[in-house]
C-alpha cells in the first residue's frame, strides 16, 4: 500500500501481518510478472498466506465504556482469530465473486459497499480489486459550502469508514484470495428490517427486467409494475428494489436504443416497416433548424380500411402523449362491426390551419386522393377551415356534445340548454326548426346573445333538420375520438419518445385488429334467436348484416308492428305510401317505392343518413307482400362481406373499387392473413394443407398476372440526420411565466458569477497550489473534524460540534497506538506513526481486522437467496 492508503487506516484495530515472502523475493516476483501499481493500489504479488498473530495489540491504559463491551469484544475477537485461518484458506474463482461474498456479508452485518480501486499489471489486467464501506471518505467541501442552491442538498452520509475489502489474483494458481480485510466502523450499522433501502443492495435483477419490460409494453406503469413484484416476492423486503429503481432501469433501457438521435431512430423504424409492408405509408416534414417537425404513418390494412369504410372521420387532438407534446391526431372511422377503426396517425408541431391543412393532404396521397364524404370534428377554426379548403364538397359537422357544453358555459340556463339539445337532435323540417329556434330564444331573452347568433348562422353544421340524408354513421359527436383517447391512455404518456410511441401505437393497432377479427368471428358463428313478428325478414337481416347492425335492424322491424300503410298516390312507375303511426293522426311519412327496380325511398331519410331500412319501409315491404328484403335496403358497407366482396354501384356511397389500389389491396390481403398463419401453424398436418394450397393458388394468380414484379429499391439513407423535435406548446397547455433572473455560472476558483474557472483571470502559482495542497492534506489527517470524538461530516470547522458519533464495534473512544500508547486523534505521535515511505520501500499487505459488538444481533433477515459465505465472516 501507498502512504495515503496507510494513512486511512487507524491503529484501535489488531494487526496480524500476513507473511510471505522477504523483499528480495517480492520484488523479483514483481518484476518476473511485470505488475506495476494504479489507483493507489500497492505493488507486489502474494502467494500462499501464511498467518502470523502477534499477540493482543489492545494493551495500553485505554478504558472500554463498560465491562460489557469488554467480555463482547474478548469473545468476538477469539471468535475473530480462529475464522481468520478460514477466510484465508478460501479463494474465489473470479472477482465477481469475491463481490458477492463481500455484499452478502455487508448485507447481513447492515452496511452498504461500492468498488475501489484496483490494480492492473503492464498488460493491463486487473491482479486487485477493493470494496470499500459506502461511507468511505467525506464529501467535498466546496459542496458543503455551496448556498446558491436551486434544491435542498442531500443528508451527509459519509463518515470516513475504513472498513475494506481487498483480494489478489495469484497467477500461479489462478484464483483470487483475500488480502486486506478492516471490519471495524465509525457509525451505527442499519438494522436488519432496513438493510434493504441501502443502495448497493438493491438491484433489478435480469429476469425482473425482462418481466418489467413486458408488462411495460403493454402499458402497466413503473409503480404498478413494482406492487407486482412486490407481491409476487413476498413483501418490500424481498423484492430486492424499490419503484425509482424500476423507473431507472427502464429509462436506461430506453435510452440504450436510440443508436443516433430519437427522431433518426423512429424515422429508420419507419423505413423498415415500409421494407416489410410495401403498403405502408409515412411522410414528414423538416424545420428551419433541421429538426423533425409533423409526422404523419399508416400502415397497408388501414389504406385498405379507408378504401371500404373511408365515407365518415372524425379527428381531434390530444394532449400530454409524448416527451415533445406534440398533439396527437387520430384519424377515425367506423368499420362494418359499428366499431373504431384507425385510419392513420400524426403527430403535428402546431395546430395551425396550415399545419391541419398539410395532414389532410398527406392523408389524401396515402388514400389514392379519396375524398370523405362527411368529417366530424370538435369545431376548432383551424380545422374547419383545413377542412373546408381540402375537402370543399364534404360535409362538415361539428360535435354535439362541445355545443352542449359550450351552451351551458355561455348561457348558464339548465332550461335553455335542455331545449338547445332537443332542437339540435329532433329530425324537424328547416323550417320548423328555425320556428323552435325562434321560439326558444325570445322565451329566454338570449336572441341578442353572441353565441346565439353564431350558432343559429352554423345551423347547417349541427342541426339535425339540416343534416338529415347526410351520411354520418351514426355519428354525431366526437366521442369516438374522445374514447379513442381515453384508450391511449394506457398506452402511452408524457414521457415517451417517439420511437416507443410509434412501437406503442403498432401495438394498440394490433389489438383494434384482434377485436375485429373478434366481431367476425360472432357475426359468423352461430345465429340470433329470432323474437320480431316478422321472422321471415329478421332471419334475412341476420344472414346479411353484421351483428352490432342486425341489432339496429330488428328494433326498425319491432316497430313496423306499430305501423300502418295507406296507399296516396300510384302511376306506372311508382307508388307512394302515406305512413303512420297506429291509432293516430299526427306526423306521418311518405315512402316511394319503385315497382321496376324495387327501390324504396322514404322522407324520415333513415337509409340515408344511417345506412339501414327503416321501419316505415318495412311496413311498405309487407303490403306489398314482398316475401325478400329488396336489397337496395342493405347496405355492402354493414354486411359480414363488406371485406370480401366488392361494392356494387347501387351503393349509396357509390362505387369504391376504383379506390382499391394495389397498395390498398396488397394491405387488405397482408391483414386477412394473419389468422391465417396462426392457423397453418398449429399443427403439421394444418401446415401441409396450407402450403400445398398456397403454391397452388400462387402458380394461379401468376398466371393471372401479366405485370412483372418491380425490384424492391434498398433503403436509401438521408444526407442529413433530422435533430429532435423541439417540445411544442399546444393550445391545451397553459403558459408558465418565469420567476426571477436566471442563475449564471459561478466561478470554482473565485467565487464570482458569469465566467467559469478556465475563463477565471485570478491564477494562482505553483508555490500557491502546493500550500493549498498541503494544507488541505495537514487538515485531512490533523483536523479535529476527521478523527475526533466529536467529529463531522462538515470540513468547515466554524460550524457548531456534533454531538458525539456513537461508534459501533470500537473498542474504546481514544485511540489505541501500535504500541498500546493512548494519544488524540491531533497529536503529534498519531501523525508520525505513519513513516514515510518511498517505491522501494513496499510494505507488505495485510488483513487488518477486529471484533465488533454483538455481531449476531446485527445479522439481517432481509436476504430472499441464501449465502454459503457466511461462515467466512464469522457470522
Amino acid at each position: 500500500m501507498t502512504d495515503s492508503d496507510e494513512g486511512l487506516y487507524d491503529g484501535d484495530d489488531m494487526q496480524y501481518q500476513i507473511n510471505v515472502t522477504s523483499d528480495d523475493e517480492r520484488s523479483s516476483d514483481a518484476s518476473a510478472h511485470n505488475e506495476v501499481e494504479t489507483d493507489n493500489e500497492g505493488a507486489g504479488m502474494v502467494a500462499e498466506p501464511q498467518l502470523n498473530i502477534e499477540g493482543d495489540n489492545r494493551g495500553g491504559s485505554g478504558q472500554l465504556e463498560n465491562d460489557t463491551q469488554q467480555q463482547q469484544c474478548t469473545e468476538d475477537c477469539s471468535e475473530a482469530e480462529s475464522a481468520l485461518p478460514e477466510m484465508l484458506a478460501k479463494e474465489f474463482a473470479s472477482e465477481e465473486e469475491a463481490g458477492i461474498c463481500y455484499q452478502e456479508y455487508a448485507r447481513t452485518v447492515g452496511f452498504g459497499i461500492r468498488k475501489h480501486n484496483k490494480r492492473r499489471n503492464v498488460k493491463g489486467n486487473i491482479t486487485g480489486r477493493t470494496w470499500v464501506c459506502s461511507r468511505q471518505g467525506f464529501r467535498a467541501a466546496k459542496h458543503m459550502e455551496n448556498r446558491c442552491r436551486g434544491r435542498e442538498a442531500k443528508a451527509v452520509t459519509r463518515t470516513g469508514c475504513r472498513a475494506q475489502f481487498r483480494v489478489i489474483y495469484n497467477e500461479d494458481t489462478g484464483r483470487w484470495a483475500c488480502s486486506f480485510l478492516q471490519r471495524v466502523h465509525n457509525h451505527n450499522l442499519t438494522p436488519p428490517q432496513l438493510v434493504h433501502h441501502i443502495r448497493s443492495h438493491r438491484g433489478v435483477t435480469g429476469p425482473d427486467l425482462s418481466a418489467a419490460l413486458s408488462l411495460h409494453k403493454v402499458g402497466v406503469k413503473p409503480s404498478q409494475i413494482h406492487e407486482f413484484m412486490v407481491d409476487r416476492s413476498g413483501g418490500y423486503d424481498k423484492v430486492g428494489y424499490n419503484r425509482r429503481d424500476v423507473e431507472n432501469r427502464l429509462a436506461a433501457t430506453r435510452h440504450a436504443s436510440l443508436k443516433e438521435s430519437d427522431a433518426e431512430t423512429c424515422l429508420s423504424y419507419l423505413d423498415g416497416r415500409k421494407s416489410s409492408d410495401p403498403s405502408f405509408f409515412y411522410d414528414f416534414t423538416i424545420t428551419s433548424s433541421n429538426r423533425l417537425g409533423d409526422l404523419f404513418w399508416c400502415d397497408g390494412g388501414s389504406c385498405a380500411d379507408y378504401a371500404l369504410f373511408g365515407d365518415v372521420i372524425a379527428f381531434d387532438a390530444t394532449y400530454k402523449t409524448n416527451a415533445y407534446r406534440k398533439p396527437l391526431v387520430v384519424i377515425l372511422g367506423i368499420n362494418h362491426h359499428r366499431r373504431t377503426i384507425v385510419f392513420g396517425f400524426a403527430l403535428l408541431s402546431d395546430e395551425t390551419e396550415h399545419t391541419y391543412t398539410w395532414l389532410l393532404e398527406t392523408l389524401m396521397t396515402a388514400m389514392n386522393n379519396k375524398h370523405p364524404r362527411t368529417v366530424v370534428t370538435d369545431g376548432d377554426k383551424a380545422m374547419r377551415n383545413a377542412i373546408s379548403k381540402t375537402f370543399p364538397e364534404a360535409s362538415h359537422r361539428l360535435c354535439c356534445w362541445h355545443l352542449v357544453r359550450n351552451a351551458q358555459t355561455n348561457i348558464q340556463n339548465p332550461e335553455f340548454t335542455t331545449e338547445f339539445r332537443r332542437c339540435m337532435m329532433n329530425a324537424y323540417t328547416k323550417e320548423e326548426f328555425d320556428r323552435k329556434w325562434k321560439l326558444m330564444v325570445d322565451n329566454h331573452n338570449v336572441a341578442a346573445n353572441e353565441w346565439v347568433v353564431k350558432m343559429f348562422e352554423d345551423r347547417h353544421m349541427w342541426a339535425e333538420a339540416y343534416l338529415r340524408g347526410k351520411f354520418f354513421g351514426g355519428m354525431r359527436s366526437t366521442q369516438r375520438s374522445e374514447g379513442m383517447n381515453a384508450y391511449l391512455n394506457h398506452y402511452v404518456n408524457r414521457r415517451l419518445r417517439l420511437i416507443e410511441f410509434v412501437k406503442q401505437m403498432d401495438r394498440l393497432m394490433d389489438r383494434q385488429r384482434e377485436a375485429e377479427g373478434k366481431d367476425d368471428f360472432n357475426s359468423s358463428d352461430g345465429r340470433p334467436v329470432l323474437v320480431t313478428h316478422l321472422k321471415m325478414y329478421e332471419q334475412q337481416a341476420a344472414e346479411k348484416f353484421t351483428r352490432a347492425m342486425f341489432r339496429l335492424v330488428r328494433e326498425e322491424i319491432d316497430k313496423e308492428a306499430l305501423l300502418t300503410a295507406e296507399m296516396c298516390d300510384r302511376d306506372i312507375m311508382s307508388t307512394t305510401y302515406r305512413v303512420r303511426r297506429f291509432g293516430s293522426v299526427g306526423k306521418e311519412v311518405k315512402v316511394v317505392i319503385n315497382e321496376t327496380s324495387k327501390t324504396l325511398s322514404c322522407t324520415c331519410k333513415l337509409l340515408e343518413t344511417i345506412g339501414i331500412p327503416c321501419s316505415h319501409s318495412f311496413v311498405v315491404c309487407k303490403a306489398q307482400n314482398m316475401t325478400e328484403i329488396p336489397s337496395s335496403m342493405i347496405l355492402s358497407r354493414w354486411s359480414k362481406a363488406a371485406k370480401i366482396k366488392a361494392h356494387t354501384s347501387s351503393d349509396i356511397s357509390c362505387n369504391k373499387s376504383h379506390y382499391m389500389t394495389e397498395l390498398a389491396r396488397i394491405g387488405q390481403i397482408y391483414a386477412a392473413c394473419r389468422s391465417l398463419l396462426r392457423f397453418a401453424g398449429s399443427s403439421l398436418a394444418a401446415y401441409n394443407v396450407a402450403i400445398t394450397d398456397i403454391h397452388q393458388l400462387t402458380l394461379k394468380l401468376q398466371a393471372m398476372s401479366h405485370t412483372e414484379e418491380p425490384a424492391r429499391q434498398p433503403l436509401a439513407r438521408r444526407d442529413t440526420v433530422v435533430q429532435d423535435p423541439e417540445v411544442v406548446l399546444t393550445k391545451g397547455l397553459v403558459k408558465k411565466t418565469k420567476m426571477g433572473q436566471p442563475q449564471q455560472r459561478k466561478c470554482s476558483r473565485c467565487g464570482q458569477r458569469g465566467h467559469n474557472v478556465r475563463k477565471c483571470k485570478k491564477r494562482g502559482g505553483t508555490r500557491q497550489q502546493l500550500d493549498d495542497c498541503s494544507s488541505h492534506c495537514m487538515q485531512f489527517f490533523c483536523g479535529s473534524n476527521v478523527m475526533g470524538p466529536n467529529a463531522t461530516d462538515a470540513a468547515d470547522t466554524n460550524q457548531a460540534p456534533q454531538q458525539p458519533t456513537r461508534y459501533l464495534n470500537v473498542m474504546s473512544r481514544q485511540q489505541i497506538g501500535e504500541n498500546g500508547r493512548q494519544f488524540s486523534p491531533t497529536s503529534e505521535s498519531w501523525f508520525q506513526q505513519f513513516s514515510a515511505s518511498t517505491a522501494s520501500q513496499s510494505t507488505d499487505p495485510t488483513l487488518n481486522t477486529s471484533a465488533f459488538a454483538s455481531v449476531s444481533n446485527c445479522i439481517a433477515t432481509s436476504s430472499s437467496t441464501p449465502t454459503n459465505y457466511a461462515h467466512i465472516w464469522n457470522l
